[in-house]
């Protein structure tokens, strides 16, 4: 019955990304309704954010076996994006005996061991199946219960969150004693206008979203972090890909170049951190750049970017809320720290933000504390949530599956390691590349990289 289906959508709290979940909630109660059904609960992930954790999913499964434990037999997550055929997707689940543990969805794997998932199994990665959170994914009630139990008695230890749909997988597996995730194949990805998508239970949505007109050139102030010993081969990169599609630009050193140029900010390099020098870019933002430019973004000089898509998916947001945007991690998240935005995929900030950072007296602790823990501390001391974005990537192309990729039409990437930086640009990153995910492939094959 689909009262028994316990409906989650990975929700945040800004306002563009609340608009879309609570018009989701509404798209699933509205087709409940047409069918004569009694109606399912529907949940936000923001809305019952006790602690700031509560993204994590994971801190809520006591909650979940305690409310629903008796009355419900799955809890379906999906994010804002995911597209709902509900009729289907009863039927989907009908198939499994939900008195059993099962975890449900649309199956990833590494092609190689990657540093994001710590090298895990790094004899064969591909073997270890974690969920594709676009296509929804389902766990049954008695999992839940047995999670439930778990978390209990062993409180989560995780320092880190990095990639959730891996961790998450890890830690239902139990190092092989608890259920692999089951693939669905009516859990999907591909666009819901495709051809493809008759028998699919679930679609996706959105691969970059635009809301209007892109944001003018001249209201995105990009600044790039640099020091000396990088001058002579990180920038040529930025030089030689993503710099023309920024109109305000500036990059920050402890020596001064003429020929790049770089400012010197009198902030002496740090072999890590950076907090001190990323604390004085968001001071000069604020008293030296046109207080009419409403974006701050905040780079490494290894970050390869597209401004030009950073432009559209800022359309979506409002300037004058306090935004931090960017690739979202956690940090003791178990046991009452902070959410971050990680600083190689890009930080991005509202001047509104950085303005009541700055008003506040939230400062580094030392000049090499990392920047962008010590900012997701910051926020989080101010009761201001970081927006998270998929697009933004701390790591290379290949540390990310491909059928996960295969849904985006990304921001960001980070690292020069073992890559040629200006092909991956060209190949991902581009303004041409833009219609390279419906099949044609323009410049370089994504496959060799």
């Amino acid at each position: 019955e689909l009262k028994e289906i316990v409906f989650i959508i990975q929700s945040q709290s800004n306002s563009f990304h609340s608009k879309r979940a609570e018009d989701l909630k509404r798209d699933i109660l509205k087709q409940a309704a047409d069918l004569g059904k009694e109606l399912p609960t529907v949940l936000l992930i923001h809305q019952m954010d006790r602690h700031e954790g509560a993204w994590t999913i994971l801190p809520l499964m006591r909650d979940f076996s305690v409310t629903y434990g008796k009355n419900s037999s799955w809890i379906f997550f999906c994010e804002e994006d995911t597209r709902i055929q509900v009729v289907k997707l009863l039927e989907t689940l009908g198939r499994f005996d939900g008195s059993k543990e099962w975890f449900l969805g649309k199956a990833l794997y590494d092609e190689e061991s990657t540093i994001i998932h710590h090298y895990a199994f790094a004899e064969n990665p591909t073997v270890f199946k974690f969920p594709d959170f676009a296509a929804g994914w389902a766990l049954s009630i008695p999992l839940v219960n047995k999670l439930a139990k778990k978390l209990k008695s062993e409180p989560l230890k995780s320092d880190f969150t990095i990639d959730l749909k891996h961790e998450i997988a890890l830690y239902i597996w139990q190092k092989g004693e608890g259920p692999h995730l089951t693939p669905v194949p009516e859990f999907c990805t591909d666009d819901v206008n495709s051809y493809k998508v008759d028998h699919c239970a679930t679609t996706f949505s959105n691969f970059l979203p635009l809301c209007g007109e892109p944001v003018k050139k001249e209201d995105v102030f990009v600044a790039v972090k640099t020091c000396w010993k990088f001058h002579g081969d990180r920038i040529p990169v930025v030089k030689q890909t993503w710099e023309k599609e920024a109109a305000l630009i500036e990059y920050y050193s402890d020596y001064a170049d003429i020929s790049i140029p770089t400012i010197d900010l009198g902030i002496p390099n740090t072999d890590r951190g950076h907090c001190g020098k990323t604390f004085a870019i968001l001071e000069r933002f604020l008293n030296h750049s046109s207080p009419r430019t409403p974006w701050l973004v905040i780079v490494d000089d290894d970050t390869l970017i597209s401004i030009f898509r950073l432009r559209k998916l800022l359309s979506c947001y409002d300037p004058n809320e306090p935004v931090f945007l960017g690739e979202r991690y956690g940090y003791g998240l178990g046991t009452g720290g902070y959410s971050y935005i990680t600083g190689g995929g890009g930080m991005v900030f509202s001047r509104t933000a950085v303005q009541k950072l700055l008003a506040s007296k939230c400062r580094c602790y030392s000049m090499d504390a990392p920047d962008d823990m010590v900012l997701g501390m910051c926020f989080s001391g101010l009761g201001i949530p970081i927006t998270h974005s998929p697009l933004f990537h701390q790591a290379r192309p290949m540390d990310y599956p491909k059928g996960y990729l295969a849904h985006q039409i990304p921001v960001s990437f980070h690292k020069h390691w073992n890559i040629d930086p200006v092909k991956v640009y060209f190949t991902w990153l581009a303004p041409n590349t833009e219609d390279s995910l419906n099949g044609k492939k323009v410049g370089y094959n994504r496959e060799d990289l």
